[in-house]
């Protein structure tokens, strides 16, 4: 898979070789459920990757404010996205005393279809670096930094709804 940007490239990079549960495929716990079509689900695309995957075969790219990709359920994990390769965690950007940090969280979207995030499940620490290191290399960019942000806002303000309602 051929990357332009280089903090995208890099963030890829960091997640080639790792998975939640270290060096194991996670989807062998759950049958891969997060790559069927059971949830009709699609991946969120980050700056950059939409041209990336209107030309490869086994993806389909749905275009949307945000764009995204749903595969065919099996595809060559070196050409997986970046959400694919953070799944289920989620760099999020929070502001510390007026500066920028990326602290990893598992996605709140992810509890429907992934039962390591719906169980809390403790990670591979090296895949939970790699995530903060990719989110770290991701801010270095103003196009992926602004999707950060911007999906960051969203996700914490669902998990404030979620700790609202009691979920």
């Amino acid at each position: 898979m051929n990357i332009e940007n280089k903090q995208l490239r890099e963030a890829h990079a960091l997640l080639e070789n790792t998975t939640p549960l270290g060096r194991n495929d996670c989807g062998s716990v759950c049958e891969a459920y997060c790559c069927s079509d059971a949830l009709g689900d699609s991946m969120e695309l980050f700056p950059y990757e939409k041209d990336i995957f209107e030309k490869l075969d086994g993806f389909e790219v749905i275009d949307g404010e945000i764009p995204a990709v749903k595969c065919n359920g099996t595809c060559k994990r070196e050409n997986r996205p970046l959400a694919c390769r953070i799944y289920p965690l989620f760099p999020l950007v929070v502001n510390e005393n007026g500066e920028e940090r990326i602290r990893v969280i598992y996605d709140p979207r992810a509890t429907a279809s992934c039962p390591l995030c719906a169980h809390k499940a403790k990670l591979d620490r090296r895949f939970v670096r790699a995530v903060r290191r990719a989110g770290k290399y991701l801010l270095n960019d103003e196009k992926t930094a602004g999707y950060l942000r911007k999906t960051s806002e969203y996700l914490t303000e669902l998990i404030e709804l979620e700790i609202k309602l009691g979920l």
